[in-house]
């Protein structure tokens, strides 16, 4: 009795194998996406401790954020003021950030800081605006994301050292960098660092609506990770400001509100801010409150204190 052979034919292997290409196609993006997923949650997990390090500074401070360790018109360094109750550099660092060296993630919103002399709090007359002072805490912006701010070390605290984030550096105090969401007078986000070999260029054109910015050689670094907010000027030189035109996190990004709370939203939930000194306030680019004074519509937050 002729017995029958247990080889694979051809035809056989050829169906085995493109039924596991199949498979291939159809679970490489889904493993993609929970990778990522992994990364925006450990992202929103480090702002939700920088946003309980900024509770625990605001309360040893009268209910002040930070505003930068110079006490300047500039917010820069606020991640060295708040590493003492973070104690963790890691926490600063989203893993989708490729900044390579020493790093921050986060960009600090610089409408919080007081420019008008009201509150004087350091040897400058500068200071934070109290939370009281706040049209909506749980709606205003206080952390977001940004992608090429590198080179200087949070935990180091000696001024005299220039990797450290107290290094008054271009006049300003500190490296970690501030902003204004996308809309201001000057390069925005701003840190000394981004700026440090390009101190002519650190006034760009920016402000009013429709402008495109002047900037002899922009060699900065720093760039939102955001995605463009929802009255972004489309005129603007996005690549100045921007990684590009959505975030980093399956087109989103991740955001720190100032009552310490995090979520994610795609760029058009967010109004860009400028720094008004009233609740009545608003600019032709569109800076908004949270629930006073103008308003941008479909913006589920704001930049803008009041």
């Amino acid at each position: 009795m002729k017995m029958r052979s247990s080889a694979f034919t051809l035809i056989e292997l050829l169906v085995v194998i493109a039924i596991i290409a199949i498979l291939a196609a159809i679970l490489f993006p889904v493993f993609a996406t929970a990778r990522e997923k992994a990364r925006q949650t450990t992202c929103s997990s480090n702002l939700k401790q920088l946003g309980l390090a900024m509770v625990q500074y605001a309360q040893d401070y009268d209910e002040c954020p930070p505003n930068g360790v110079s006490r300047t018109n500039a917010v820069t360094g606020w991640a060295g003021e708040i590493y003492p109750y973070v104690k963790s550099k890691a926490a600063f660092v989203c893993p989708d950030d490729l900044t390579t060296g020493p790093s921050v993630s986060y960009v600090y919103n610089r409408d919080t800081q007081n420019e008008n002399g009201s509150i004087t709090v350091g040897t400058n007359g500068w200071g934070s605006y109290p939370l009281a002072k706040y049209g909506s805490v749980a709606k205003t912006v206080l952390l977001a994301e940004i992608t090429g701010s590198g080179g200087y070390d949070v935990s180091d605290a000696n001024p005299a050292d220039s990797a450290s984030d107290f290094y008054p550096a271009t006049g300003q105090a500190g490296h970690s960098p501030d902003g204004y969401g996308g809309v201001g007078a000057n390069y925005d986000p701003f840190s000394p660092q981004s700026a440090a070999s390009n101190t002519s260029n650190i006034s760009c054109n920016q402000s009013g609506a429709n402008v495109t910015p002047v900037c002899a050689n922009a060699n900065f670094t720093i760039k939102y990770a955001t995605g463009y907010p929802s009255n972004f000027p489309t005129s603007f030189s996005t690549a100045i400001l921007f990684s590009g035109a959505t975030g980093r996190h399956s087109g989103g990004a991740n955001y720190l509100m100032a009552d310490g709370h995090v979520k994610w939203f795609i760029g058009t939930q967010v109004s860009a801010g400028s720094n008004n000194a009233s609740a009545g306030a608003c600019t032709t680019t569109g800076a908004t409150a949270s629930n006073t004074g103008c308003s941008q519509p479909g913006s589920s937050v704001t930049w803008s204190i009041y």
